[in-house]
């Protein structure tokens, strides 16, 4: 039996402009998903996806898939396995993190599919998948990384440190898992600022070097009023924690998925917007220093 791993993703900055090459800065999650292969009897190529909690989401053989996941799942597997589809084998995906947290449980299964197989894994990308890449890049690093994408869709990234005292803010999950697929096409439809794409992308390198949380406070809200800018609309935080003495900041498509807390939010204001779900920084995310 073979195993492997792809830790999920958080985008933690330039979210919709990393599209138009944007720097971003981008962290691996602790969760993420595992792939296990094995030998069978039966002449077939059979796929089961887990969730986090053990229950299948999707079980069939390649060549009889009917649902558009199973069908994109049976793309991806084609591709990747080019003229050598692999014969007597089971395959076994579990994910870490529920599905609805938008941790990446497509890019993980591309990144998985890429290990096993020894596969382009930017050409399974940017044939099966819409985006940036970023979350491709995290799942293949391991790591924090600096990333952009670069003209003709070509991605580059490097290994960088967040500060330590991120371990200090939160990350509350709102509940409302987003489509990527279509807040990129939504996005990309709209006329952008180039100045703005720019100065975000200068918000990411000012991240890594921030020293305490006021300043992170000050640049999530700043972070927030250009993006808000760029894709016209309000800043999200306003709207879910309006007496919030902290500041926030989105992670990922606006309108789903996570925000990213200065400080812990009161109870009693998490109960008037519904939301329940907060978690240390450092009990998603792994820290590679002290």
């Amino acid at each position: 039996m073979k195993h492997f791993f792809a830790p999920g993703k958080l985008l933690l900055s330039a979210e919709y402009s990393v599209l138009e090459g944007a720097k971003a800065i981008a962290v691996p999650t602790i969760k993420g998903q595992h792939l296990t292969v094995e030998t069978q009897a039966d002449k077939a190529l059979k796929y089961r996806a887990l969730d986090e909690k053990g229950e299948p989401w999707l079980d069939f053989q390649l060549g009889m898939a009917q649902s558009s996941e199973e069908k994109l799942v049976e793309a991806i597997l084609n591709d990747a396995c080019g003229t050598q589809v692999p014969e007597y084998c089971k395959l076994e995906s579990r994910l870490d993190f529920p599905r609805a947290w938008g941790l990446g449980s497509s890019s993980t299964f591309i990144s998985l599919m890429a290990q096993w197989l020894e596969a382009d894994v930017w050409e399974l990308f940017f044939k099966h998948l819409k985006g940036s890449g970023y979350d491709v890049a995290v799942a293949e690093s391991g790591h924090t990384i600096q990333y952009q994408l670069l003209a003709n869709q070509k991605p580059s990234w490097e290994k960088v440190e967040i500060p330590n005292f991120f371990k200090d803010s939160y990350l509350l999950y709102l509940g409302k898992k987003q489509n990527s697929a279509r807040e990129v096409d939504r996005y990309l439809s709209k006329v952008r600022s180039a100045d703005l794409v720019q100065k975000i992308s200068d918000l990411s390198e000012e991240l890594l070097q921030l020293s305490d949380i006021p300043a992170l406070a000050n640049w999530m809200e700043v972070h927030e009023a250009y993006t808000a800018e760029l894709i016209g609309r309000e800043p999200l935080p306003l709207q879910i924690l309006p007496n919030f003495n902290g500041q926030a900041k989105s992670l990922g498509a606006w309108g789903g998925d996570f925000l990213w807390l200065s400080e812990a939010p009161e109870t009693e204001e998490l109960k008037a917007a519904g939301l329940n779900q907060v978690f240390a920084f450092s009990e998603l995310v792994p820290f590679t220093h002290s």
